[in-house]
């Protein structure tokens, strides 16, 4: 969302989220791809996620696949993987997009909660939707090239950074600005203007992402168009939440 500055700024306390991330195996970053496999563009699969939500529609995809459960299991299959521990526990609508939660927020859950309620509690809204929430990786040395997040939610929602690791050698450049982004702050950041990361040092940076749609427009359901996966087993749990 343009906020009509680089970014803005607010204290958050991240002291539980952040000796969960310190606490958390190595693997646990290679286990699931799919957020850099299928659902980042050429600008973010430099980095690493455990993705917990996503929105998603079929115009996003060149697959033809006609639903989110469809293109996990495609991918799952494709990598031999069982695709059951993958699928979807929840769907939300709005207007714009579905939103889907993924199976690692169950995990995650307790501890992160309140570090997001804090996180957008400057802009929370009575309806809003969270519709991207993942924590993200970057190595030491890697970089995101200059870009404008250009999805159709990125003119919508606010784009939210909040710090997990020391990283002040970790340097964001936006307007023709840099700065560095502190532990214990949650950053409101201004994604449809050119920005780019650099993280100069040796240590990994990782930032939890939440993505806040504040005013979602009322989703009209149809049950007309609401044909089942398919592929992949209708036994996987979704909740519809139109709004």
């Amino acid at each position: 969302m343009d906020i009509g500055v680089p970014y803005r700024d607010w204290p958050v306390d991240v002291k539980a989220a952040r000796e969960m991330v310190d606490g958390l195996p190595d693997d646990i970053w290679s286990r699931n791809t799919f957020r850099q496999d299928v659902l980042a563009d050429g600008a973010h699969n430099s980095s690493q996620a455990i993705l917990f939500k996503h929105e998603w529609h079929p115009s996003a995809s060149t697959s033809g696949l006609q639903h989110f459960e469809d293109l996990v299991y495609a991918w799952a299959n494709e990598r031999g993987f069982d695709p059951a521990p993958f699928m979807p526990i929840l769907r939300e609508d709005t207007d714009v997009w579905p939103v889907y939660t993924l199976p690692d927020w169950q995990n995650f859950e307790p501890v992160f909660a309140p570090l997001i309620e804090q996180s957008i509690a400057p802009i929370k809204t009575k309806n809003g939707v969270i519709t991207r929430l993942a924590l993200v990786k970057l190595a030491g040395g890697a970089k995101i090239a200059p870009h404008i997040d250009g999805q159709i939610m990125a003119e919508k929602a606010h784009r939210i950074h909040v710090p997990l690791s020391p990283s002040p050698t970790v340097e964001y450049k936006i307007g023709g600005k840099k700065f560095t982004m502190k532990m214990g702050r949650a950053y409101d950041f201004n994604n449809r203007w050119q920005h780019s990361v650099r993280n100069k040092g040796k240590r990994d940076r990782v930032n939890l992402f939440i993505d806040y749609y504040p005013n979602p427009g009322v989703s009209v359901y149809n049950p007309l168009k609401d044909l089942g996966p398919v592929y992949a087993s209708t036994e996987a749990k979704r909740v519809d939440k139109p709004h």
